[in-house]
């Protein structure tokens, strides 16, 4: 039920983004189209509005999806063993660090805006793609020998400073690890504890239960926000669409206003 709601929901406003892009660009005078190429026009026409479809929904359902897993393990875990509990609650928000740093090295999200905007612009890979597409100009240009020196230029920058880029790196990955493992090292020793204190109370059964219960909740968290759309690549397409539908023609086919000729 929360998929076919949300998923409706999100389909209609999608149908509507694309109707009211399709009729704003339409509207649009012709020098607007001599400053933007057709392919750039229908790749953010198609993009931006499924980024929109995927953001409209999406956050509410993951929401929704994260309390219900929380609510449901935090509750099987203090009725079966409630000291466990209390130390796990506790140990949540350094797990949450350390997987969190973990998870924005996988995904790239350590590399500096300033790098990522370096290797987009004039990075050796950049250099000879556009070298390669207009090898016709650059050959008629004679240009090929300062090609090559940028492309050289380029190696040489692309290095600099790999080696406390590799030592940070180094570092979060193994303070990651080394926070879960203590983290999961403290959980085993507390509820040994426990079980050694007081057997009357708890057993190992009830341990079990406590400890899966937090730990498949914690899953089912990190499941419901896996895919998430980006925020600020939302904003962006969002800005691009609100632009478009807030454009004035200067020259508007659809406009019933003006002179008519009899």
């Amino acid at each position: 039920m929360l998929f076919i709601g949300f998923g409706c929901s999100s389909e209609r406003l999608s149908k509507r983004t694309r109707d009211a892009s399709s009729t704003a660009l339409i509207r649009q005078e012709v020098a607007y189209f001599d400053i933007r190429s057709v392919g750039d026009i229908t790749t953010e026409l198609q993009e931006d509005t499924a980024k929109i479809h995927a953001f409209s929904g999406e956050p509410i359902r993951s929401f929704i999806l994260a309390m219900s897993s929380i609510l449901v393990g935090v509750t099987l875990s203090f009725y079966y063993m409630w000291p466990f509990a209390l130390v796990s609650l506790a140990t949540i928000p350094l797990m949450g660090f350390a997987t969190g740093e973990e998870m924005k090295q996988y995904v790239g999200e350590d590399i500096d805006d300033r790098d990522k905007s370096a290797q987009d612009d004039s990075s050796p890979g950049g250099i000879l793609v556009e070298t390669l597409l207009n090898i016709r100009t650059v050959s008629a240009l004679t240009m090929q020998n300062a090609r090559l020196e940028d492309y050289e230029k380029a190696l040489d920058k692309s290095d600099e400073g790999y080696v406390w880029k590799g030592i940070k790196s180094g570092v979060t990955s193994g303070m990651s690890m080394l926070i879960q493992q203590w983290v999961n090292g403290l959980q085993f020793w507390w509820g040994g504890w426990i079980l050694f204190n007081y057997p009357d109370e708890f057993t190992f059964n009830d341990f079990l239960i406590s400890m899966f219960a937090l730990l498949f909740s914690l899953f089912g968290l990190g499941s419901a926000f896996q895919g998430i759309s980006d925020k600020k690549e939302i904003e962006k397409s969002a800005g691009r669409v609100f632009y478009l539908l807030d454009r004035q023609s200067r020259i508007d086919p659809l406009s019933t206003e003006g002179k008519k000729l009899d």
